[in-house]
């Protein structure tokens, strides 16, 4: 009577890590023995049958270095590398050099729960569908150096404890390293990739990153070592992320030699567009003791949560948001502030950015800390100009967040040193108010500054603005005498000339000090 062959291999388990009665449970190859358990004869005899391109099940499958070996070599064209089809090597594990260099997976690939014991080489392996290694383990060295996976590549979850080299990676898909470990340096130079993922990955390593690349998210990583991320076009986000090593972002501005951009699809362009600037999109919530952006556009970046914001360095040309007019550089979430509110939503105010879908307002109260912070920033690393034009969205925040426990005398006082000189940073404004307060004070001189009858608005006129330049005021047009208003127009006059002239002095050393 014949019997089903069982759903599982009963004999002991050989990983190195079971237990006195464990039992293998691997995937059935033949005569109901795993591929590890088969006899010699057996094992011939299997392995005969395999053509290249075959579909292999290899699940929870306990690999010796000349296992492996010979399981390769049945589908190996002559003088070829090896070539597999639908590939399941799920919960396997790899007790000596695992040698996959240049492989061809042909269909759907999975090492999820893999154990490599000693080194893994994938080196110019070829993954033509979805490549699976979630949650596996590289214990040595690893390499994917020359890989070229043309769909997804998921390392969720994976740990890696030594080094891992993805130098030279081509990816049309995107690369996940969501949830995994990396303890040793885990290198991606010279890559095309069309997305990398390490949202919520812990790193106590070394991540160094050279690479054409159309998404990067390593929202809520938790790293401990040194990351460099040196990037063409991507999108980067780092909303969350804690670092308490050094951490860089540069956008290059050269072409990667070797890495070919043409297959990327960046943000909302086909293949084959022109390579977008570098773009942090978010440091909401980050927290970093050592972080440093370099040649990067914050045009959308979010920064609202981020801790030690005053720490951060730009460097390079790293440009911001502008208002509608360009007049100056501002925080996307003063755009988003101004779009939420009804009376800017008309006119030039349809220029106004509004929040993406699901992100908050952020109040002018937090705005102005805000812009304090990223002020010093800018002062700690020489930018002038640029904390110039952060000291006056700190200002604009505090005027328009005025009614949150400051006074009268306050908010008034603020409102007066925009209206007439734009916090000291606008000299136009200054020189503005002075050219008034002379027209307007030489209405008072005309009619209250002589005794008698008025003087021509035009003597009166020359009068105040000699007064305010504090020239000789003697003339034979106007009576020698002045009344005691007379007198009172003379004093503002001389009190608001030097002032003025001193706010415009100020706002124009503001905009071009280094």
């Amino acid at each position: 009577m014949a019997t089903n062959a069982p759903d599982a291999c009963p004999e002991a388990s050989l990983k190195p890590s079971a237990n006195p009665g464990d039992i293998c449970r691997a995937t059935p190859a033949a005569d109901g023995g795993c591929l590890a358990h088969l006899g010699p004869e057996s094992l011939a005899k299997y392995l005969s049958g395999l053509q290249p391109g075959a579909a292999v099940d290899m699940q929870e499958v306990v690999f010796t270095g000349d296992l492996l070996e010979r399981l390769l070599a049945a589908i190996t064209p002559l003088s070829q590398q090896p070539e597999l089809g639908t590939a399941d090597f799920s919960g396997a594990t790899f007790t000596d050099n695992a040698n996959f260099e240049g492989a061809t997976f042909t269909k759907d690939t999975s090492f999820s729960g893999a154990t490599f014991t000693k080194n893994a080489d994938f080196h110019g392996a070829t993954f033509t569908d979805n490549a699976n290694f979630e949650g596996a383990t590289f214990t040595k060295d690893t390499s994917f150096s020359g890989a070229t996976f043309t769909r997804h590549a998921i390392f969720h979850g994976a740990t890696f404890t030594q080094d891992a080299d993805f130098g030279g990676v081509t990816s049309t898909g995107e690369v996940y390293f969501g949830d995994g470990t990396v303890e040793g340096r885990l290198l991606l130079r010279t890559c095309a990739v069309q997305g990398l993922v390490w949202a919520g990955a812990r790193i106590s390593g070394e991540l160094v990153v050279e690479a054409a690349v159309a998404r990067v998210d390593l929202s809520g990583v938790r790293a401990s070592g040194r990351v460099g991320l040196r990037l063409r076009g991507a999108r980067v986000d780092l909303s969350g992320a804690v670092f308490t090593g050094p951490v860089t972002v540069h956008g290059l501005q050269t072409a990667i030699g070797g890495v070919d951009e043409i297959t990327i699809r960046w943000d909302g362009a086909e293949p084959g567009g022109t390579t977008p600037r570098v773009k942090v999109v978010s440091l909401h919530d980050a927290d970093a003791e050592r972080l440093v952006l370099t040649d990067v556009d914050l045009s959308e970046c979010r920064f609202a949560g981020m801790q030690q914001l005053e720490k951060i360095t730009l460097d390079g040309r790293c440009r911001f948001a502008a208002n509608p007019r360009g007049t100056r550089q501002m925080l996307a979430e003063e755009h988003h502030w101004r779009a939420h509110k009804p009376r800017w939503r008309v006119g030039r105010a349809a220029r106004w950015t509004a929040a993406p879908d699901g992100v908050g307002v952020v109040d002018p109260a937090r705005l102005e800390v805000l812009y304090r912070q990223l002020r010093k920033a800018l002062e700690d690393s020489k930018n002038e100009p640029g904390a110039a034009d952060f000291y006056y969205g700190e200002m604009q925040m505090r005027r328009h967040s005025g009614r949150g426990g400051r006074g009268l005398a306050e908010r008034t006082l603020v409102w007066l040193y925009w209206l007439v000189s734009g916090y000291g940073l606008r000299a136009w404004r200054a020189i503005t108010t002075l050219l008034v307060v002379v027209a307007v004070i030489a209405v008072g001189v005309k009619y209250a500054g002589f005794p008698g009858k008025p003087v021509p608005y035009i003597d009166a006129l020359l009068y105040s603005v000699r007064s305010a330049f504090l020239i000789n005021v003697k003339t034979t047009n106007v009576p020698e005498t002045v009344t005691r208003w007379g007198e009172v127009f003379r004093i503002i006059l001389r009190i608001a000339m030097p002032l003025l002239l001193g706010l415009a002095a100020l706002a124009i050393r503001n905009r071009v000090k280094r």
